[in-house]
């Protein structure tokens, strides 16, 4: 131990002497750790931390796939068979991710939209984590005329109650209904994300539209497997049932599987591909780093070769020399090691800054034990890269012997190797570089491609909000479209609004909507093989709002009157691959919008351009290239729309306040959501990839100007190492010139 502290002093000593070599190797080295700290931080909250719920590994999450779906919403009595037929799990729950109006029934609360969630009343005891306060839900709380209760997370407390404990008992409305509060949640529970009430399936398991097994209303699935059964056993399992309703309901379950995957795993499936991107453009930095670091400690070590022959003439063994220069690096690494952590630290608010507000993982990044382990495994790595080389290559006993008998001079052989293979760490350097630059061109040539990709329609001043009118108040489609349509006239009497439209599912809203159809007078699909188109459901004003010229036909007008047959517009691209070389306009689709039998079929009435609704490949209908129809609003109310508005000038998020006054003026206890212009979604929409693209980018520019230093090294020191030859030759030359 006294060798240790004294080796350590001589080292720091040294160091000490040399503060610019000393300064460049620990600001390289923190680059290279401190970047692979940031990201590792990322890959453990994102990929390697596990779920908070007991046995997490365990959970499995269950949808359905189909020949159009790789993973598709759960229809409820399919769910109800599963849940019968199964062997693999201990028990399966339903879950769906929605949104409720919140307002207490005291009318003193604000109305606000908050995520909600319906859960089978078995959905927490499957989690492994109850109510830290109050009770779980029971059985009898999922009838359908069960006494109506709900369940809050503990951030909805804190906002809502201060975390008072008489908060359970207390009476809440949610969507116009009132509910009792009977239990807190842990913080923890996170699944659905983003929901801040759980309310029982209840009145659902009553309604048509969820009873009926060709439905898909949003639903998945969650299992636990029980102890010894392995996750192909499960699928095994889920196969024979999914064939067997395959046998017994042709008509809804052909071609219909069941995608079971292990719930972590399908919560960062979209995310690890990128993320494992980024890491290991963050080792290529690292190894960049120390190749530089290992040719600084070894042009050093020359530079000392005289010094540590001498010592070892007077009997230093080579193992003393070899530590007492590996010493030198490990303060260096350490320096480095604690820079690089500071640099991780501060990374981490511009990391967090750019990842999408949606994925509350990603939230969860930080600088944890896990991380400080990473950290220090990087450090000793780096050690060994930057400091053991060099110390075995400078301390062998022919090197050193030649050093004392020739007082260092560096001309023969032995100095060309260690010229080389300083040159081969620098030609690795400029590679590893070069890859990284290429990876990030690429990243930034598709980041571009989906930005530049045709939007179909004008996103500029357009400001969008959700609206979810409550069944209990609006409970018929009379009602709805009164609203709706009082809604549109004072909007769009507000100063500087030049059209204002409502529509569901609309561009970049973060929802999805698809639904099979049929061409009348055609032969029937096989089951399993219907078409599915994306449906919007808007007023009148819509395409004006996002400026989308109709390329054929016409608008829908007063003629498209509810309770006549139903118009629907479509977008070029179904009109290319379901109308070739024949005019769609006045053609015939099924009406499926509707439960009424033998309903008469929609007439197509326009052409519209086709509109991108979300960023390119980010979800099932991008992905599948669905085309698009368009059924209007007072024909096919909806209770849960997003207003859309267009400004003349300006900024449009400045007229919030006076759309919310509106809407106060026809229902005071209706919240809006979502509240953002429509640029403004589209940019969030890529978020993911800016992230990747920019940090990708930003490594890459950092390894180039790791090796252009590198370089820069080598070539200096190699330059100064010939100046004595050149000089002996300079004079022989001058010598030899009459």
């Amino acid at each position: 131990m006294k060798n240790f502290f004294a080796e350590l002093r001589f080292a720091t000593r040294l160091l000490g002497k040399q503060p610019g070599f000393a300064a460049i190797a620990a600001i390289t080295l923190a680059l290279g750790i401190g970047a692979n700290s940031a990201i590792f931080s990322v890959v453990n909250a994102l990929l390697l931390r596990p779920l908070p719920y007991p046995h997490s590994e365990n959970l499995v999450l269950l949808r359905e796939r189909s020949d159009t779906f790789e993973s598709g919403s759960v229809s409820y009595p399919n769910y109800l068979d599963w849940r019968a037929a199964q062997r693999g799990f201990t028990d399966l729950a339903l879950f769906r991710r929605g949104g409720a109006n919140l307002s207490g029934t005291n009318g003193e609360a604000v109305p606000e939209r908050v995520g909600a969630a319906r859960v089978s009343y078995n959905f927490f005891q499957i989690l492994g984590l109850g109510p830290k306060l109050g009770r779980d839900f029971v059985e009898s709380d999922d009838q359908t005329k069960s006494k109506k209760v709900v369940l809050i997370t503990d951030g909805l407390w804190q906002r809502r109650f201060g975390r008072s404990p008489s908060a359970i008992g207390e009476r809440v409305l949610l969507d116009g209904v009132s509910r009792e509060i009977i239990g807190v949640l842990s913080p923890n529970i996170r699944i659905p994300r983003l929901a801040e009430v759980y309310i029982p399936l209840d009145e659902l398991r009553g309604e048509d539209n969820v009873l009926r097994r060709g439905n898909h209303p949003g639903f998945s699935a969650l299992g636990r497997l029980k102890p010894g059964v392995t996750l192909e056993q499960a699928r095994a399992d889920l196969d024979n049932i999914a064939r067997d309703l395959e046998r017994r309901y042709p008509e809804e379950d052909t071609g219909r599987r069941i995608n079971a995957r292990i719930l972590l795993e399908s919560a960062v499936a979209d995310y690890r591909q990128s993320v494992w991107l980024l890491f290991a453009a963050t080792a290529c930095v690292l190894l960049i780093a120390c190749a530089n670091v290992a040719n600084l400690q070894l042009s050093r070590a020359l530079a000392r070769s005289r010094e540590l022959a001498v010592r070892a003439a007077l009997g230093a063994s080579r193992w003393q020399l070899v530590r007492q220069l590996m010493m030198e690096s490990a303060v260096l690494v350490v320096v480095g090691a604690l820079a690089g952590l500071l640099f991780s630290l501060w990374s981490l608010d511009a990391i967090l800054a750019l990842t999408p507000a949606s994925v509350p993982r990603f939230r969860e990044t930080r600088i944890d034990f896990m991380v400080l382990g990473f950290t220090t495994g990087m450090a000793v790595v780096a050690g060994l890269l930057v400091g053991l080389w060099p110390a075995i290559r400078i301390s062998r006993q022919a090197s050193l012997s030649f050093d004392l008998h020739e007082g260092g001079a560096r001309g023969s052989s032995e100095g060309a190797q260690r010229q080389r293979v300083r040159a081969i760490l620098v030609i690795a350097q400029v590679a590893l570089a070069l890859i990284l630059l290429a990876a990030a061109g690429l990243t930034l040539q598709s980041f571009r491609n989906a930005q530049q990709a045709p939007l179909g329609f004008d996103p500029s001043g357009v400001l969008a909000m959700t609206i979810s009118l409550p069944k209990a108040r609006y409970g018929s489609d009379e009602k709805i479209e009164a609203f709706n349509q009082r809604l549109i006239e004072r909007v769009k009497s507000i100063p500087n609004v030049v059209a204002a439209a409502i529509g569901a599912n609309v561009p970049f809203d973060d929802t999805e909507w698809d639904s099979y159809f049929h061409i009348t007078n055609t032969p029937p699909t096989p089951p399993g093989k219907e078409p599915s188109a994306e449906v919007n459901i808007i007023t009148q004003d819509y395409f004006n709002v996002l400026k989308m010229p109709i390329i054929r036909g016409r608008n829908f007008g007063p003629e498209d009157r509810p309770g006549a047959p139903k118009s629907v517009i479509i977008d070029e691209s179904f009109a290319r691959r379901f109308f070739p070389g024949k005019d769609p306009i006045g053609q015939h689709i099924d009406d499926n919008q509707t439960d009424k039998k033998n309903a008469p079929p929609c007439t197509v009435i326009g052409i519209v351009s086709r509109t991108r609704n979300e960023a390119p490949g980010e979800n099932n209908t991008e992905k599948l290239n669905m085309v698009q129809q368009y059924y209007y609003e007072p024909q096919s109310p909806q209770d849960e729309n997003s207003l859309l508005i267009r400004v003349a000038s300006g900024d449009p998020a400045a007229l919030v306040p006076a759309v919310k006054r509106e809407i106060e003026a026809i229902d005071p206890d209706q919240p809006v959501a979502a509240i953002a212009t429509m640029e403004k979604n589209v940019h969030d929409s890529l978020a993911t990839r800016r992230l990747v693209m920019t940090l990708l980018g930003f490594f890459a520019a950092l390894a180039l100007l790791l090796s252009s230093v590198g370089l820069y090294g080598v070539m200096a020191l190699s330059v100064a190492q010939r100046i004595p030859s050149s000089r002996i030759r300079w004079a022989a030359l001058s010598a030899m010139t009459p």
